[in-house]
């Protein structure tokens, strides 16, 4: 069984050293690093390194961990033969064990497998759990807000998703090039493993969250806000989006899409720089209606 791993990077060189040290220190035959056009030395970094498994790709322009992802994974269509790709981003470390128990859970029930992802202090990370199933419709999100455990796995019980998160995905090789027209390069960043795990989800893949497998994500912990605050722009936008990118795919109704652009709004009393955070939330809403995609901030 062969593995390979794919990592998106942009301007965390730190990040992306540890997380180059626990990449290679794992039997991966291919190790695929998709450098967004940082601006920091992650280039020269990158080209000091001596390790023939290393394929970088360096991207003219920052397209995004969506635009990253999607290149890589158009690479490994015509470059790599890997049985299995292990995706995540540059603050995500594998695990040491990662390929000895994922050859114990692997089944042929399963071709997508997405790990438990903690912070650096052991604690879950809830931007990466998966649903169980996708609260999609208006009565389903109320329900997701007023009792999240109604749609999320139990965090120490592996079982089978509807969804995932590109950190700490592993998945077979044909599934991922196969279905590579679901993954949407326009979202920049945020819902694009969303989306595409909901396109499988929906095409009968099942997919298995294992507890077995555990990535630390290092990420800031305890904060309770969007920062900076341009993120938010496409944490609303891309609610909208994925109405105008696919017409097969279902994901969130327009009332449910709604629902959720109050929540954001309702945030703003959080935020640092209220005037600047709603700036954003509106542009999103306006750009997200009018079919606006790419980089945007």
């Amino acid at each position: 069984m062969k593995l390979a791993a794919l990592i998106v990077t942009f301007n965390r060189l730190d990040k992306l050293k540890k997380t180059w040290a626990a990449s290679a220190a794992l039997n991966f035959t291919d190790i695929i690093i998709v450098n967004n056009a940082s601006t920091d030395d992650t280039a020269q970094w990158l080209a000091s390194i001596n390790d023939t498994r290393l394929k970088i790709i360096t991207l003219d322009e920052n397209i995004g961990g969506a635009g990253g992802f999607k290149a890589g994974i158009e690479y490994i269509d015509s470059q790599v033969k890997a049985d299995w790709l292990v995706l995540y981003d540059d603050d995500a470390y594998p695990p040491a064990n990662l390929i000895e128990n994922f050859e114990k859970i692997k089944n042929d029930e399963y071709l997508a497998y997405c790990c438990r992802v903690e912070d650096l202090e052991g604690n879950i990370c809830k931007m990466n759990i998966p649903y169980l199933t996708f609260p999609s419709g208006l009565v389903d999100t109320f329900s997701y807000f007023l009792s999240p455990q109604k749609f999320i796995p139990d965090e120490n019980i592996s079982q089978r998703v509807s969804t995932f998160s590109f950190v700490g995905l592993i998945i077979a090789r044909d599934i991922l090039i196969n279905y590579k027209s679901s993954l949407f390069a326009e979202l920049f960043i945020y819902y694009d493993d969303l989306y595409f795990s909901k396109a499988l989800s929906d095409s009968g893949i099942k997919i298995r969250y294992s507890t077995e497998i555990v990535f630390k994500h290092d990420i800031p912990v305890g904060v309770k806000t969007i920062t900076p605050n341009w993120k938010v722009y496409y944490l609303v936008r891309n609610l909208f989006l994925a109405r105008h990118l696919s017409a097969s795919l279902k994901a969130y109704s327009l009332p449910a899409i709604f629902i959720r652009v109050l929540k954001y709004i309702a945030l703003t009393v959080k935020q640092k720089e209220k005037a600047n955070y709603l700036r954003y939330v509106l542009k999103g809403i306006t750009d997200g209606m009018s079919n606006t995609s790419g980089k945007k901030h």
